[in-house]
């Protein structure tokens, strides 16, 4: 691909508040505001795991246009493809870690305040919905994490913090860059009859860049040009001693992949109230949602040298919707919870275009349920700090089908009789911080986490140009078990270090194997044509992921800190059925930085191209 598609070259950033009343969007947790402190995060139960490492970044300041540009600086958070949301397709925007193989779908659970933001369909996150102007900052989370996140959260969890209203000053934001791109987003923040309320807006375009090299491209090539929009509205309001938080968000993006006819388009509406108070000596939440996502796409395929495209899947209504509930309750060092979700979506497109229109429709999709409680207790031995959780899901898939007709007589060609499915699935982590000296720590921890496959891998082929994917109503949870053993070093409050081994065991691992390849007829997935390749997504039996990772910070002066971080991840399969072979490229990553804070100033954010060191599947094949 070529150079990145955006060099800003002017902007403007308006706060519009008094000097006094002005608030930082970095540092601390809270700050002073007309003489009473608040915070600048939405106010939750804490989540978080003893002996798990976490690493926070102050969202607007740390490197990346998006979120998930951000994120790509980690040593050991995966995207699923090098491209990123600017130019990516929506569909391929899954997030892995620790060498734990990426999928579309997604390994990593990425939550905003409390609610999961993967798509109720397919599991992708939409990184282009979630900006930086009304966020505050992101916990990363690696290793898997039951309690309170369970199901998805299979390698870890992204837990994105947006602003408290109190901290939501009125203020502007507007730039324009190269590739006539545009952005301007608007906020504010204020209490009416004692309740705060808070409004934000933005709407960003650009032409985009090409996809190919100049060499490589031809008449049907254009520019991945995209739009997108976003509103939300919140409100809070203390009911005698139980705070209640309304969120109400709306987005919509369209853009082009790179061919003309290569088009999809998204509308999404995200609701959720959130209850809060306190019981005697503990405290209790209840997060509940509800969302929806109309999605629409076309995938075309370049011919005759890049001098004509052909559409080859029109999935012209895509719709899904997902609700959840989150009930938790702390005390003592105790906590217990419980967590349903359900999704439903299914996909209605046109495909097997012969040169003269597509000739097929289909319709397939389904449903889905889990549902789980858990608890986890936490004390003190002598100087050590030591926890367990121990959770267990019931899971549901049904009301699968595949529905496939002629679209000039309307005869049915394909009606799929698709099995419910169902079981249970334990989540268990134990953890441990044992201080040594003042300055070291060691701390430890062992998990079992899981992932249900998504509606899109169960029911859901599809095709990209000429290569095929079936999918398998048959698939069975991913499981991972792991342990992570670290230390931290901190003999000044300038200077941290840490070092942490992990080992990761990935169980039916969900992937894509090769059955065949065209031209030719087969009858899983139909004609294949040439040069196309038939997949289906399956269940790998085990793989093992062995890891190290380095970190360090020094603070050099207030604003200034120089940090460094790697990984090095190996991975291997372990047992694969005997019909199947494979093929992967090792990789490691590291980074080097410098920040600082306030200002977005940034000395140096460097990767190194091809030593990125986290075993992926390139390929599997039946022989």
């Amino acid at each position: 691909m070529s150079a990145r598609t955006l060099t800003i070259l002017a902007g403007l950033s308006l706060p519009l508040t008094s000097a006094n009343a002005a608030l930082s969007t970095q540092g601390s947790e809270a700050d002073a505001f007309d003489g009473q402190e608040i915070s600048v995060v939405e106010k939750r139960l804490p989540a978080d795991a003893v002996g798990q490492k976490k690493l926070s970044l102050e969202v607007g300041t740390a490197p990346g246009f998006r979120l998930d540009t951000t994120l790509a600086t980690l040593p050991g958070v995966t995207l699923f493809r090098r491209a990123d949301s600017l130019t990516g397709h929506p569909t391929t925007q899954g997030l892995s870690m620790r060498g734990v193989g990426v999928s579309a779908a997604g390994r990593v659970l990425v939550t905003l305040d409390g609610v999961p933001m993967g798509d109720p369909f397919g599991g992708w996150v939409y990184w282009s919905a979630l900006d930086a102007f009304e966020l505050s900052d992101m916990q990363v989370k690696p290793g898997g994490s039951a309690g309170a996140y369970g199901a998805q959260a299979l390698a870890g969890v992204v837990d994105i913090r947006s602003r408290s209203i109190s901290s939501m000053q009125p203020g502007l934001d507007a730039w324009y860059g190269s590739d006539d791109s545009f952005s301007i987003k608007a906020r504010a923040g204020f209490e009416v009859a004692e309740t705060g309320l808070a409004i934000a807006g933005g709407h960003f375009r650009t032409d985009g860049d090409y996809l190919l090299s100049p060499a490589d491209r031809g008449a049907v090539d254009v520019r991945a040009a995209s739009k997108a929009s976003f509103a939300s509205m919140k409100a809070e309001h203390d009911f005698g001693g139980v705070e209640a938080r309304g969120t109400l968000r709306y987005f919509r993006e369209e853009r082009v992949n790179g061919l003309a006819l290569a088009t999809n388009a998204t509308e999404a509406m995200d609701a959720s109230l959130t209850l809060s108070g306190d019981a005697g000596e503990g405290a209790w939440e209840v997060v509940s949602y509800y969302r929806t996502r109309d999605f629409a796409n076309v995938f075309s395929s370049a011919r005759d040298e890049r001098t004509s495209e052909l559409a080859v899947l029109d999935q012209y209504d895509v719709p899904a919707w997902g609700a959840g509930m989150l009930a938790r309750l702390q005390f003592d060092g105790f906590e217990f919870g419980i967590d349903g979700r359900r999704m439903s979506g299914e996909t209605n497109e046109r495909f097997r275009n012969l040169g003269t229109g597509f000739t097929r429709d289909r319709t397939a999709g389904g449903d889905q349920w889990t549902l789980g409680a858990y608890g986890e207790a936490e004390t003190k031995l002598g100087e050590a700090t030591l926890s367990a959780t121990l959770r267990l899901d019931r899971w549901r898939s049904y009301n699968g089908s595949r529905i496939e007709s002629d679209s000039v007589s309307g005869d049915v060609l394909r009606d799929d009789v698709v099995p419910n499915k169902g079981g249970w699935q334990p989540s268990a982590r134990l953890g441990a911080v044992v201080p040594v000296t003042g300055a070291i720590d060691l701390r430890a921890a062992a998990y079992r986490s899981w992932r249900l496959p998504t509606l899109n891998e169960y029911y859901r082929p599809f095709r990209v140009v000429n290569d095929i994917t079936e999918a398998n109503p048959d698939l069975v949870p991913e499981k991972l078990y792991g342990l992570e053993i670290g230390a931290d070093y901190e003999p000044l409050n300038t200077f941290r270090a840490s070092i942490t081994y992990f080992r990761n065991w990935l169980r039916d691992g969900v992937g894509n194997v090769t059955i065949g390849f065209g031209p030719g007829f087969f009858p899983l997935g139909g004609f294949v044509p040439e040069g196309g390749v038939l997949r289906q997504r399956a269940n790998i039996d085990a793989s093992v992921t062995d890891g190290i990772e380095l970190e360090g910070e020094l603070k050099l002066q207030p604003g200034w800190t120089l940090g460094a971080r790697y990984q090095y991840a190996r991975a291997r399969i372990t047992h694969l059925m005997p019909c199947l072979t494979l093929s992967a490229t090792a990789r490691c990553k590291h980074q080097n930085m410098a920040s600082t804070s306030p200002s977005p100033m940034r000395m140096a954010d460097r990767s190194a191209h091809g030593r990125r060191c986290a075993m992926r599947l390139a390929s599997m094949m039946m022989t």
